[in-house]
Parts: C-alpha cells; sequence; structure tokens
C-alpha cells in the first residue's frame, strides 16, 4: 500500500515547481545597453515581467508568450532614465532671505496645463528635485515624477532636504549660525520638560503607592467618633488632597516648536539631510566655521556660474565624503584667465565618490545643453561611466528613489530611457521612456500626433 501511494503524491510535486511564474512578459532586443553596474552590454535583451526586470544579459532565453519588441540594427542604447536634481524651471514663486523653513518646493509650483512635464519626459527625465525660493533658510526640497496624468504635478516625496544657502555676507552667517542656536536651545527645552514629567509621573506613582498603604492600615481600623464640624474640615481636606494628587498626563507631549524652526530641529537630530548652496570657495571656509565640530548629515551644492575658484580647495571638498552636486559646464578660472576648470573631474580625481551633475541653466533650454556640457567633461578628463551615474542614480539616491532609478539589473524597476545614439551625443535624442515597463514616451508617435 506505501508504494502506490508514493508514485501517486511525486507527479504531483513535479507539477507544481515547474509551472512557469505569471504576469505580463515583455522582451526588449538593444544594440547596447548601459546598464551602469559593470560593463556595458551589447546586442542584448531585457526581460520585463510586470514592471520589474526578471532577466538581463546577452543569452537570455526569451519564454513562449512573451511580447517582443525588437530595437537591433538601430544603434540605440538604453540606460536609467535621467533626474534632474534641481528643477528650477517649475518654480512658480520667488521669495527673499530669511528663516522660512515651513515651505516646500511643491507649494510654488503650478502649471496650467502639463506641457511642462511633457518636455521633461521627451528630454528622458523621469524625476526632478524642486527647491523652496528663496535664500537662507527658504524651506525643504521636494520631488515630482514626470508622467504625472494632472494639470499639477504632484510630488511623490513632499518634504525631504532642509535647503540653505550662504554667501560671505554677515548677516547670512548670522542667519545659519543663530537657526542652530536656536535647535539647540529647543531641543534643550523637550529634554528638560521630558525629565519633568518623567520625574512628575514618578513622584505621583509613589504618592499613589503611599496612599493605597495608607488606605489599607485604615480600613483595618475601627472608625473613630466623629466630633462635630469634622465633616466640613474633611470635605475641605479631600478638596485639597483632590488638588495636589491630580495626575500628571500619561503620555508626553513635546513643547510646541514654531514652524520655520522645526526642520533645522529635525536636522539637528539628524532626521534630514540639508543641502548646502555654495557659489564661492570663500563661502566653504565660512561653512566650516559654522559647522565646526557637528556631525551632521548634509550635501554640498556648489551654484557657480562660468567661473570660479573652487579648484583652490578641491582637496577640502573630496575630502569631507559629502554627495556633492555641480552645474555640468567647463569653467574658467577667475581673475581674468582663459585657464578651463574641470572641477567634476577633479572632484573625481581627489576621491569624491558621490558626483551630482545638473543642467547649468534653467528650463528647456537647460536640458538641451544638459548632455553637451557632460560631454565636454567627459572629454577633458571624467570618466564616461560616472557621468552617466551623476546624471541619473547619483541625483535619484540623493531624493531617496533609487528604486525607480537605478542601475538596470535583475529585480530593478523596469525603468530606463531608449536614445537614438550614445548618449552624451548631442544629436542622439531620447526616442523611448519606459515606465514601470510600459511605454509612457514615443518620441515618433508624439510627432505623428504633433503633425496632424
Amino acid at each position: 500500500m506505501i508504494a502506490p501511494l508514493f508514485l501517486f503524491v511525486l507527479p504531483v510535486f513535479a507539477q507544481e515547481t515547474e509551472r512557469e511564474p505569471l504576469g505580463r512578459l515583455t522582451a526588449y532586443r538593444v544594440d547596447h545597453v548601459e546598464t551602469l553596474d559593470g560593463d556595458a552590454l551589447k546586442k542584448a535583451v531585457i526581460l520585463v515581467r510586470d514592471g520589474v526586470i526578471e532577466r538581463i544579459g546577452k543569452t537570455v532565453i526569451i519564454p513562449d508568450g512573451a511580447v517582443v519588441k525588437d530595437f537591433r540594427g538601430q544603434g540605440w542604447t538604453v540606460m536609467p532614465p535621467f533626474t534632474v536634481s534641481h528643477a528650477s524651471a517649475f518654480q512658480g514663486a520667488t521669495r527673499g532671505r530669511g528663516r522660512n523653513g515651513k515651505y516646500v518646493g511643491i507649494d510654488t509650483v503650478w502649471l496650467a496645463d502639463n506641457e511642462l512635464l511633457k518636455d521633461y519626459l521627451s528630454h528622458g527625465v523621469l524625476l526632478a528635485g524642486i527647491d523652496p525660493p528663496g535664500t537662507g533658510i527658504p524651506g525643504r526640497t521636494s520631488v515630482i515624477r514626470m508622467t504625472a496624468h494632472a494639470p499639477v504635478p504632484e510630488a511623490v516625496v513632499q518634504d525631504l532636504h532642509l535647503k540653505l544657502t550662504l554667501d560671505s555676507n554677515r548677516s547670512a552667517k548670522d542667519l545659519l549660525r543663530n537657526g542652530l542656536k536656536d535647535a539647540d536651545a529647543a531641543i534643550k527645552k523637550e529634554e528638560k520638560a521630558k525629565v519633568d514629567w518623567e520625574q512628575a509621573r514618578k513622584d505621583w506613582a509613589e504618592k499613589q503607592k503611599t496612599k493605597a498603604e495608607a488606605e489599607k492600615k485604615e480600613a483595618s481600623k475601627k472608625e473613630a467618633p466623629k466630633k462635630e464640624g469634622s465633616a466640613s474640615a474633611a470635605k475641605e481636606n479631600d478638596k485639597e488632597q483632590k488638588e495636589e494628587e491630580k495626575e500628571p498626563p500619561k503620555e508626553f507631549t513635546a513643547p510646541k516648536i514654531d514652524s520655520q524652526l522645526s526642520p533645522v530641529v529635525d536636522w539637528v537630530r539628524k532626521e534630514r539631510v540639508a543641502q548646502i548652496w555654495l557659489s564661492d570657495a570663500a563661502e566653504w571656509v565660512h561653512w566650516n566655521d559654522i559647522l565646526k565640530d557637528r556631525e551632521l548629515p548634509w550635501e554640498l551644492v556648489l551654484s557657480h556660474t562660468s567661473s570660479h575658484n573652487f579648484h583652490e580647495v578641491v582637496e577640502e571638498l573630496a575630502s569631507a565624503g559629502v554627495r556633492i552636486d555641480l552645474p555640468a559646464r567647463l569653467a574658467m578660472q577667475t581673475r581674468y584667465t582663459r585657464i578651463h576648470i574641470n572641477l567634476a573631474a577633479e572632484l573625481v580625481d581627489a576621491g569624491l565618490e558621490k558626483l551630482v551633475l545638473r543642467p547649468s541653466s534653467s528650463g528647456v533650454s537647460g536640458l538641451s545643453s544638459w548632455r553637451v556640457g557632460v560631454a565636454d567633461l567627459v572629454r577633458e578628463g571624467l570618466d564616461k561611466t560616472i557621468a552617466l551615474k551623476s546624471m541619473t542614480i547619483e541625483p535619484a539616491a540623493s531624493m531617496g528613489q533609487e528604486e525607480v532609478v537605478g542601475p538596470l539589473v535583475v529585480g530593478m524597476a523596469a525603468n530606463f530611457i531608449f536614445v537614438s545614439g550614445d548618449p552624451l551625443d548631442p544629436l542622439a535624442e531620447v526616442v523611448l521612456v519606459v515606465e514601470d515597463g510600459k511605454t509612457v514616451y514615443d518620441r515618433e508617435l508624439e510627432e505623428q500626433e504633433e503633425g496632424r
């Protein structure tokens, strides 16, 4: 009887293990893939199931039933989508200097239609950071996704980095220094309030214990005869006792912090990252003077123009160990020289590990020249893979969006773009944008729509 039972169970078990995975399956045959995870791939297949990369490589077997999209022979390159770290074109307001920490970038974004979203998407941009306008402590950044189907862009991250700007004048330094000082004071006030609350709870618990013991002893004794007039006195004593024994709150409530200061407090507590904006090497010195020995989470955003003097502090910048964001442009040394500076390459050579390159000007014109600027930096010595990462996965990581824009590897969300050639060739165009395995931008179809 045992053998037949064994033979009956075995086929059922084998059938379960051999069942094919379910789900929508698409295979992309492509000429070139910049995975940004090791070497690039030639003549490869990207197999996507339900919006996730299931397999990628040169020898991927395409299962029966998969939708095959064959783009071989066109010279196209597949790579992660571009990410713009600071999309100032979306800002719809201005603000001066001050402590305005309560504002977030998305509050200033308004569009009558989604044409600007389409413009960014047509350049292969899937994510963009939105800064609050103003200087000093202007507020916190937001993140938008270009495929939002709404007239007004919706934030995928409402409240992210604390933006801080610094220049060489005293008022700018005092603003940041006082902000840190006030944050320290608010934290100490909260700590003291919590200590006082904990002590009050402890005292109350001890009083309740003493009271219970006294009541227990009293109950064991015979009730003594009551004297005339003692009733009113007893009532008064009960009233005083109730007032004295009012229970402290069971849950601690922290003292309210001013909304303009609250984000700075979060930063000092290491609960958020600050982005420090500098436009001159001297401001780097001032920032170190403000920071002193504090260990806080921060990134650096350099906002230099076509000439600067940051090359004078390259070693110090690189050794800070933070992510550095800068415009994608070759610049010149100041003081009327014609000597070019490849700041990005110099920082990487000095040991910088996290580089972000953003468009050197705002708006759609900045997007059009972005890859040209990066190509100039690569031509003058910046590693190409590092350059491509600085336009894609590094800014996404800064925004906490590593699962949206990352290296093209198995298990990653199927978010990628097709470029009609080398990504750093200014004549190459973004022809397709794929999001979660679905085509959300097709240049050919868009041009056909526009031509009607």
